[in-house]
Protein backbone atom coordinates (compact mmCIF):
# COMPACT_ATOMS: atom_id res chain seq x y z
CA UNK A 1 0.00 0.00 0.00
CA UNK A 2 1.46 3.35 -1.00
CA UNK A 3 1.16 6.04 1.60
CA UNK A 4 1.63 9.73 1.05
CA UNK A 5 3.27 12.05 3.55
CA UNK A 6 2.02 15.59 3.80
CA UNK A 7 4.70 17.98 2.66
CA UNK A 8 5.19 21.33 4.33
CA UNK A 9 6.35 24.48 2.63
CA UNK A 10 7.70 27.55 4.31
CA UNK A 11 4.78 29.94 4.21
CA UNK A 12 3.77 33.40 5.30
CA UNK A 13 6.35 35.19 3.19
CA UNK A 14 7.18 38.44 4.93
CA UNK A 15 10.10 40.83 4.84
CA UNK A 16 12.01 41.66 8.00
CA UNK A 17 13.43 44.94 9.28
CA UNK A 18 17.11 45.44 10.13
CA UNK A 19 17.93 47.06 13.45
CA UNK A 20 19.97 50.26 13.70
CA UNK A 21 23.15 50.67 15.65
CA UNK A 22 25.66 48.56 13.75
CA UNK A 23 28.37 51.18 13.15
CA UNK A 24 31.83 49.68 13.50
CA UNK A 25 32.72 52.09 16.31
CA UNK A 26 29.91 50.96 18.61
CA UNK A 27 30.86 51.72 22.21
CA UNK A 28 32.40 48.95 24.35
CA UNK A 29 33.22 46.68 21.42
CA UNK A 30 36.78 47.58 20.37
CA UNK A 31 39.10 50.40 21.28
CA UNK A 32 42.44 51.62 20.01
CA UNK A 33 44.01 50.92 16.67
CA UNK A 34 46.98 52.13 14.66
CA UNK A 35 47.81 54.18 11.60
CA UNK A 36 46.37 51.52 9.29
CA UNK A 37 42.99 51.46 11.04
CA UNK A 38 42.88 55.26 11.15
CA UNK A 39 43.61 55.42 7.42
CA UNK A 40 40.85 52.86 6.80
CA UNK A 41 38.45 54.95 8.87
CA UNK A 42 39.23 57.95 6.67
CA UNK A 43 38.24 55.86 3.63
CA UNK A 44 34.94 54.97 5.31
CA UNK A 45 34.25 58.61 6.08
CA UNK A 46 34.93 59.57 2.47
CA UNK A 47 32.72 56.71 1.24
CA UNK A 48 29.85 58.27 3.22
CA UNK A 49 30.43 61.71 1.72
CA UNK A 50 28.19 62.85 -1.11
CA UNK A 51 30.97 65.05 -2.50
CA UNK A 52 33.56 62.29 -2.84
CA UNK A 53 34.94 61.88 -6.35
CA UNK A 54 35.58 58.15 -5.87
CA UNK A 55 32.94 55.45 -5.80
CA UNK A 56 32.00 53.75 -2.55
CA UNK A 57 33.32 50.50 -3.96
CA UNK A 58 36.70 52.09 -4.56
CA UNK A 59 36.76 53.48 -1.02
CA UNK A 60 36.02 50.05 0.49
CA UNK A 61 38.81 48.51 -1.59
CA UNK A 62 41.18 51.26 -0.44
CA UNK A 63 40.17 50.64 3.18
CA UNK A 64 41.12 46.97 2.77
CA UNK A 65 44.41 48.02 1.18
CA UNK A 66 45.15 50.27 4.17
CA UNK A 67 44.54 47.36 6.54
CA UNK A 68 46.75 44.98 4.61
CA UNK A 69 49.90 45.66 6.62
CA UNK A 70 48.14 44.76 9.88
CA UNK A 71 47.67 41.12 8.85
CA UNK A 72 51.42 40.51 9.25
CA UNK A 73 51.49 41.82 12.82
CA UNK A 74 51.93 39.47 15.78
CA UNK A 75 49.13 41.26 17.64
CA UNK A 76 46.60 42.45 15.13
CA UNK A 77 44.43 45.34 16.41
CA UNK A 78 40.91 43.94 16.79
CA UNK A 79 39.47 47.02 15.13
CA UNK A 80 41.11 45.78 11.93
CA UNK A 81 38.70 42.84 11.77
CA UNK A 82 35.66 45.04 12.34
CA UNK A 83 36.73 47.55 9.70
CA UNK A 84 37.56 44.81 7.22
CA UNK A 85 34.18 43.12 7.82
CA UNK A 86 32.36 46.36 7.03
CA UNK A 87 34.50 46.91 3.92
CA UNK A 88 33.74 43.40 2.67
CA UNK A 89 30.03 43.96 3.30
CA UNK A 90 30.22 47.18 1.27
CA UNK A 91 31.74 45.14 -1.56
CA UNK A 92 29.03 42.45 -1.21
CA UNK A 93 31.71 39.90 -0.30
CA UNK A 94 29.75 38.07 2.36
CA UNK A 95 32.22 35.22 2.72
CA UNK A 96 34.99 37.74 3.44
CA UNK A 97 32.81 39.56 5.96
CA UNK A 98 31.93 36.27 7.64
CA UNK A 99 35.62 35.43 8.04
CA UNK A 100 36.47 38.83 9.54
CA UNK A 101 33.56 38.78 11.99
CA UNK A 102 34.52 35.29 13.14
CA UNK A 103 38.08 36.47 13.82
CA UNK A 104 36.76 39.59 15.54
CA UNK A 105 34.75 37.59 18.07
CA UNK A 106 37.68 35.20 18.59
CA UNK A 107 39.91 38.17 19.40
CA UNK A 108 37.33 40.19 21.34
CA UNK A 109 34.52 38.26 23.00
CA UNK A 110 32.93 41.59 23.99
CA UNK A 111 32.19 42.14 20.29
CA UNK A 112 29.97 39.06 19.98
CA UNK A 113 26.71 41.00 20.28
CA UNK A 114 27.72 43.67 17.78
CA UNK A 115 29.06 41.06 15.36
CA UNK A 116 25.77 39.17 15.60
CA UNK A 117 23.86 42.37 14.87
CA UNK A 118 26.06 43.15 11.86
CA UNK A 119 25.49 39.63 10.56
CA UNK A 120 21.75 39.92 11.04
CA UNK A 121 21.46 43.27 9.27
CA UNK A 122 23.55 42.02 6.34
CA UNK A 123 21.48 38.85 6.25
CA UNK A 124 18.15 40.73 6.31
CA UNK A 125 18.86 42.56 3.05
CA UNK A 126 19.55 39.33 1.20
CA UNK A 127 16.70 37.47 2.90
CA UNK A 128 14.19 40.20 2.03
CA UNK A 129 15.42 40.19 -1.56
CA UNK A 130 14.88 36.42 -1.64
CA UNK A 131 11.34 36.79 -0.33
CA UNK A 132 10.60 39.41 -2.99
CA UNK A 133 11.92 37.15 -5.74
CA UNK A 134 9.84 34.21 -4.47
CA UNK A 135 6.75 36.38 -4.49
CA UNK A 136 7.63 37.42 -8.04
CA UNK A 137 7.99 33.76 -9.04
CA UNK A 138 11.74 33.85 -9.74
CA UNK A 139 13.02 30.89 -7.72
CA UNK A 140 16.49 30.96 -9.31
CA UNK A 141 17.23 34.48 -8.13
CA UNK A 142 15.48 33.81 -4.82
CA UNK A 143 17.77 30.85 -4.21
CA UNK A 144 20.82 32.99 -4.98
CA UNK A 145 19.67 35.56 -2.43
CA UNK A 146 18.94 32.97 0.25
CA UNK A 147 22.27 31.24 -0.25
CA UNK A 148 24.08 34.58 -0.09
CA UNK A 149 22.22 35.30 3.15
CA UNK A 150 23.37 31.92 4.48
CA UNK A 151 27.01 32.93 3.95
CA UNK A 152 26.85 35.75 6.47
CA UNK A 153 24.29 34.42 8.96
CA UNK A 154 23.06 30.89 9.60
CA UNK A 155 19.38 31.63 10.12
CA UNK A 156 16.79 28.85 9.94
CA UNK A 157 14.50 30.93 7.71
CA UNK A 158 16.86 31.41 4.78
CA UNK A 159 18.19 27.86 5.19
CA UNK A 160 14.69 26.35 5.10
CA UNK A 161 13.57 28.46 2.15
CA UNK A 162 16.68 27.42 0.23
CA UNK A 163 15.95 23.82 1.17
CA UNK A 164 12.39 24.10 -0.14
CA UNK A 165 13.60 25.41 -3.50
CA UNK A 166 16.22 22.66 -3.82
CA UNK A 167 13.56 20.09 -2.92
CA UNK A 168 11.20 21.46 -5.56
CA UNK A 169 14.03 21.05 -8.09
CA UNK A 170 14.57 17.45 -7.07
CA UNK A 171 17.98 18.19 -5.48
CA UNK A 172 17.07 16.33 -2.33
CA UNK A 173 20.62 15.84 -1.03
CA UNK A 174 21.31 19.58 -0.99
CA UNK A 175 17.83 20.27 0.39
CA UNK A 176 18.46 17.83 3.22
CA UNK A 177 21.72 19.62 4.09
CA UNK A 178 19.88 22.92 4.36
CA UNK A 179 17.10 21.43 6.48
CA UNK A 180 19.63 19.81 8.84
CA UNK A 181 21.38 23.16 9.19
CA UNK A 182 18.07 24.92 9.85
CA UNK A 183 17.18 22.44 12.59
CA UNK A 184 20.62 22.87 14.16
CA UNK A 185 20.03 26.62 14.35
CA UNK A 186 16.39 26.38 15.48
CA UNK A 187 14.00 29.29 15.58
CA UNK A 188 10.43 30.01 14.52
CA UNK A 189 8.02 27.09 15.01
CA UNK A 190 6.76 27.23 11.43
CA UNK A 191 10.31 27.05 10.04
CA UNK A 192 11.25 24.17 12.33
CA UNK A 193 8.09 22.41 11.16
CA UNK A 194 9.01 22.96 7.52
CA UNK A 195 12.54 21.67 7.99
CA UNK A 196 11.51 18.67 10.11
CA UNK A 197 8.66 17.38 7.99
CA UNK A 198 10.37 17.94 4.64
CA UNK A 199 13.63 16.40 5.84
CA UNK A 200 11.72 13.35 7.03
CA UNK A 201 10.01 13.09 3.64
CA UNK A 202 13.41 13.18 1.90
CA UNK A 203 14.75 10.47 4.20
CA UNK A 204 11.67 8.35 3.51
CA UNK A 205 11.95 8.79 -0.27
CA UNK A 206 15.61 7.74 -0.08
CA UNK A 207 14.61 4.48 1.60
CA UNK A 208 15.65 5.52 5.11
CA UNK A 209 12.36 4.73 6.80
CA UNK A 210 13.93 4.54 10.24
CA UNK A 211 15.60 7.92 9.80
CA UNK A 212 12.31 9.45 8.70
CA UNK A 213 10.48 7.86 11.61
CA UNK A 214 13.02 9.25 14.07
CA UNK A 215 12.53 12.78 12.73
CA UNK A 216 8.73 12.49 12.83
CA UNK A 217 8.93 11.07 16.36
CA UNK A 218 11.22 13.83 17.65
CA UNK A 219 9.08 16.53 16.09
CA UNK A 220 5.79 15.07 17.31
CA UNK A 221 7.18 14.71 20.83
CA UNK A 222 8.45 18.28 20.90
CA UNK A 223 5.28 19.68 19.28
CA UNK A 224 2.33 17.61 20.56
CA UNK A 225 -0.22 20.22 19.45
CA UNK A 226 0.93 20.24 15.81
CA UNK A 227 -1.80 18.22 14.14
CA UNK A 228 0.00 17.53 10.86
CA UNK A 229 3.17 16.64 12.71
CA UNK A 230 1.25 13.99 14.65
CA UNK A 231 -0.40 12.76 11.47
CA UNK A 232 2.88 12.34 9.63
CA UNK A 233 4.28 10.49 12.64
CA UNK A 234 1.32 8.11 12.57
CA UNK A 235 1.70 7.53 8.83
CA UNK A 236 5.41 6.83 9.31
CA UNK A 237 4.55 4.33 12.02
CA UNK A 238 2.22 2.56 9.60
CA UNK A 239 5.00 2.41 7.02
CA UNK A 240 7.17 0.79 9.68
CA UNK A 241 4.43 -1.83 10.29
CA UNK A 242 3.76 -0.42 13.74
CA UNK A 243 0.03 -0.38 13.13
CA UNK A 244 -1.03 -0.39 16.76
CA UNK A 245 0.93 2.75 17.65
CA UNK A 246 -0.30 4.49 14.51
CA UNK A 247 -3.92 3.69 15.29
CA UNK A 248 -3.48 5.05 18.80
CA UNK A 249 -2.46 8.42 17.36
CA UNK A 250 -5.32 8.36 14.85
CA UNK A 251 -7.81 7.59 17.61
CA UNK A 252 -6.26 10.25 19.85
CA UNK A 253 -6.76 12.86 17.13
CA UNK A 254 -10.29 11.74 16.31
CA UNK A 255 -11.24 11.83 20.01
CA UNK A 256 -10.25 15.46 20.41
CA UNK A 257 -12.98 18.07 20.76
CA UNK A 258 -10.87 21.22 20.59
CA UNK A 259 -9.87 21.32 16.94
CA UNK A 260 -10.80 24.07 14.53
CA UNK A 261 -12.40 23.62 11.13
CA UNK A 262 -9.00 23.90 9.48
CA UNK A 263 -7.42 21.38 11.85
CA UNK A 264 -10.20 18.83 11.35
CA UNK A 265 -9.75 19.29 7.61
CA UNK A 266 -6.01 18.63 8.00
CA UNK A 267 -6.71 15.49 10.02
CA UNK A 268 -9.16 14.27 7.40
CA UNK A 269 -6.78 14.93 4.52
CA UNK A 270 -3.96 13.16 6.32
CA UNK A 271 -6.08 10.13 7.13
CA UNK A 272 -7.49 9.99 3.60
CA UNK A 273 -4.02 10.10 2.05
CA UNK A 274 -2.99 7.32 4.43
CA UNK A 275 -6.00 5.38 3.11
CA UNK A 276 -7.64 5.33 6.54
CA UNK A 277 -11.03 6.19 5.11
CA UNK A 278 -13.27 5.42 8.09
CA UNK A 279 -11.53 7.82 10.50
CA UNK A 280 -11.08 10.28 7.63
CA UNK A 281 -14.86 10.38 7.30
CA UNK A 282 -15.17 11.08 11.04
CA UNK A 283 -12.71 13.98 10.76
CA UNK A 284 -14.43 15.50 7.73
CA UNK A 285 -17.84 15.15 9.37
CA UNK A 286 -16.54 17.11 12.37
CA UNK A 287 -15.14 19.74 10.02
CA UNK A 288 -18.52 19.90 8.30
CA UNK A 289 -20.25 20.49 11.62
CA UNK A 290 -18.17 23.65 12.02
CA UNK A 291 -18.66 24.82 8.43
CA UNK A 292 -21.63 22.97 6.90
CA UNK A 293 -21.63 24.93 3.63
CA UNK A 294 -18.01 24.40 2.62
CA UNK A 295 -17.97 22.69 -0.76
CA UNK A 296 -14.55 21.05 -0.41
CA UNK A 297 -15.50 19.49 2.92
CA UNK A 298 -18.71 18.09 1.48
CA UNK A 299 -16.72 16.56 -1.37
CA UNK A 300 -14.05 15.17 0.93
CA UNK A 301 -16.62 13.59 3.22
CA UNK A 302 -18.50 12.08 0.27
CA UNK A 303 -15.30 10.60 -1.16
CA UNK A 304 -14.36 9.19 2.25
CA UNK A 305 -17.76 7.50 2.54
CA UNK A 306 -17.36 6.10 -0.97
CA UNK A 307 -13.89 4.69 -0.26
CA UNK A 308 -15.11 3.25 3.05
CA UNK A 309 -18.12 1.69 1.20
CA UNK A 310 -20.57 3.49 3.48
CA UNK A 311 -23.17 3.98 0.80
CA UNK A 312 -26.11 4.85 3.04
CA UNK A 313 -24.22 7.87 4.39
CA UNK A 314 -22.88 8.69 0.94
CA UNK A 315 -26.30 8.77 -0.76
CA UNK A 316 -27.75 11.97 0.80
CA UNK A 317 -24.41 13.78 0.46
CA UNK A 318 -24.10 12.85 -3.21
CA UNK A 319 -27.66 14.05 -3.81
CA UNK A 320 -26.84 17.35 -2.11
CA UNK A 321 -23.72 17.75 -4.26
CA UNK A 322 -25.62 17.16 -7.51
CA UNK A 323 -28.26 19.70 -6.47
CA UNK A 324 -25.85 22.41 -5.33
CA UNK A 325 -23.13 21.78 -7.95
CA UNK A 326 -24.95 20.25 -10.91
CA UNK A 327 -22.22 20.79 -13.52
CA UNK A 328 -19.66 18.44 -11.97
CA UNK A 329 -19.74 14.88 -13.31
CA UNK A 330 -17.97 13.35 -10.33
CA UNK A 331 -20.99 14.15 -8.15
CA UNK A 332 -23.27 12.16 -10.44
CA UNK A 333 -20.81 9.26 -10.40
CA UNK A 334 -20.90 9.20 -6.61
CA UNK A 335 -24.70 9.32 -6.63
CA UNK A 336 -24.99 6.56 -9.21
CA UNK A 337 -22.60 4.32 -7.28
CA UNK A 338 -24.46 4.88 -4.01
CA UNK A 339 -27.83 4.11 -5.60
CA UNK A 340 -26.51 1.00 -7.35
CA UNK A 341 -24.94 -0.37 -4.16
CA UNK A 342 -28.18 0.30 -2.32
CA UNK A 343 -30.05 -1.77 -4.92
CA UNK A 344 -31.79 1.00 -6.89
CA UNK A 345 -30.53 0.41 -10.42
CA UNK A 346 -33.15 2.61 -12.08
CA UNK A 347 -32.22 5.58 -9.91
CA UNK A 348 -28.54 4.89 -10.60
CA UNK A 349 -29.23 4.98 -14.35
CA UNK A 350 -31.12 8.25 -13.92
CA UNK A 351 -28.06 9.79 -12.23
CA UNK A 352 -25.84 8.69 -15.11
CA UNK A 353 -28.28 10.12 -17.63
CA UNK A 354 -28.15 13.44 -15.77
CA UNK A 355 -24.38 13.32 -15.98
CA UNK A 356 -24.28 12.53 -19.68
CA UNK A 357 -26.95 15.11 -20.56
CA UNK A 358 -24.82 18.16 -19.82
CA UNK A 359 -23.24 19.89 -22.82
CA UNK A 360 -20.44 21.33 -20.69
CA UNK A 361 -19.07 20.60 -17.25
CA UNK A 362 -17.07 22.22 -14.48
CA UNK A 363 -13.77 20.60 -13.58
CA UNK A 364 -13.90 21.79 -10.02
CA UNK A 365 -15.10 25.12 -8.71
CA UNK A 366 -13.38 26.49 -5.63
CA UNK A 367 -14.07 29.55 -3.51
CA UNK A 368 -11.31 31.30 -1.60
CA UNK A 369 -11.12 34.64 0.22
CA UNK A 370 -8.76 37.18 -1.33
CA UNK A 371 -9.01 39.61 1.58
CA UNK A 372 -11.49 40.42 4.34
CA UNK A 373 -14.27 41.45 1.96
CA UNK A 374 -13.28 39.95 -1.40
CA UNK A 375 -13.95 36.39 -2.51
CA UNK A 376 -13.14 34.55 -5.71
CA UNK A 377 -14.60 31.46 -7.33
CA UNK A 378 -12.26 29.81 -9.80
CA UNK A 379 -12.30 26.65 -11.87
CA UNK A 380 -12.33 25.26 -15.37
CA UNK A 381 -15.09 24.56 -17.86
CA UNK A 382 -14.89 21.74 -20.39
CA UNK A 383 -17.01 21.82 -23.54
CA UNK A 384 -18.34 18.32 -24.07
CA UNK A 385 -20.66 18.85 -27.03
CA UNK A 386 -21.81 22.46 -26.79
CA UNK A 387 -21.41 25.14 -29.42
CA UNK A 388 -17.88 26.58 -29.33
CA UNK A 389 -17.95 30.30 -28.59
CA UNK A 390 -21.45 30.21 -27.16
CA UNK A 391 -22.03 32.14 -23.94
CA UNK A 392 -23.77 30.91 -20.81
CA UNK A 393 -24.69 32.63 -17.56
CA UNK A 394 -24.48 30.49 -14.41
CA UNK A 395 -26.25 31.96 -11.37
CA UNK A 396 -24.00 31.65 -8.30
CA UNK A 397 -25.64 32.13 -4.91
CA UNK A 398 -23.46 32.98 -1.92
CA UNK A 399 -24.35 31.76 1.57
CA UNK A 400 -23.62 32.98 5.09
CA UNK A 401 -22.65 30.76 8.01
CA UNK A 402 -26.28 29.79 8.65
CA UNK A 403 -26.91 28.83 5.02
CA UNK A 404 -29.00 31.92 4.35
CA UNK A 405 -28.66 33.46 0.89
CA UNK A 406 -26.62 36.65 0.85
CA UNK A 407 -26.83 37.49 -2.86
CA UNK A 408 -26.59 35.98 -6.34
CA UNK A 409 -24.11 36.92 -9.06
CA UNK A 410 -23.87 35.69 -12.67
CA UNK A 411 -20.81 33.76 -13.78
CA UNK A 412 -20.41 34.45 -17.48
CA UNK A 413 -18.91 31.62 -19.52
CA UNK A 414 -17.74 31.35 -23.13
CA UNK A 415 -17.32 27.75 -24.24
CA UNK A 416 -14.01 26.74 -25.79
CA UNK A 417 -13.69 24.32 -28.70
CA UNK A 418 -15.29 20.92 -28.21
CA UNK A 419 -13.41 18.75 -25.68
CA UNK A 420 -11.21 21.74 -24.81
CA UNK A 421 -10.87 23.38 -21.40
CA UNK A 422 -10.97 27.05 -20.39
CA UNK A 423 -10.50 28.73 -17.02
CA UNK A 424 -13.20 30.82 -15.38
CA UNK A 425 -13.31 33.15 -12.39
CA UNK A 426 -15.87 35.23 -10.53
CA UNK A 427 -14.85 37.82 -7.94
CA UNK A 428 -17.34 39.36 -5.52
CA UNK A 429 -17.32 41.83 -2.63
CA UNK A 430 -19.19 41.25 0.63
CA UNK A 431 -19.06 42.89 4.04
CA UNK A 432 -20.80 39.79 5.43
CA UNK A 433 -18.78 36.61 5.87
CA UNK A 434 -19.32 34.20 2.97
CA UNK A 435 -19.24 30.59 4.14
CA UNK A 436 -20.28 28.79 0.98
CA UNK A 437 -21.93 28.93 -2.42
CA UNK A 438 -24.07 26.97 -4.84
CA UNK A 439 -24.95 27.44 -8.49
CA UNK A 440 -27.65 26.51 -10.99
CA UNK A 441 -27.57 25.07 -14.48
CA UNK A 442 -28.35 27.81 -17.03
CA UNK A 443 -32.04 27.81 -17.93
CA UNK A 444 -33.07 25.62 -15.00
Amino acid sequence: MTRHHIRYFATGLAALVAFPGVAYAQENCVEGGNSATRSAEVEFALAASRDDTRSQEDRYKRALDKLEKNWDMDRIPSLSYLLAANAYLGLRDFAGADSMLTMLVTAESACAEQAAQIRFNAWVGQYNAGIEQMQAGDEDLALTRFETANLINRDARSLAYAGSIYQTRGEDDVAAERYVAALAVGGDDAIVRTASINLAAIRKAAGDAEGALAIYSDYATANPDDILGRLNFAIALMDADRQGEAQEIFQELIARDDLSFGQWSQVGIGLYRAQNFEPAAVAFSKALELNPYNKETLENLANSYYQAERYEELHPLAEQLTVNYPLERVNYNLLANARRELGDSDAALSALQGRDGMSFEFLGARMAPIDETTYSIEGQVMNRNGTPGSTHSVAVTFLDETGAELFTEPLELTLPAEQEIAAFALQVESDALISGFRYEVPGS
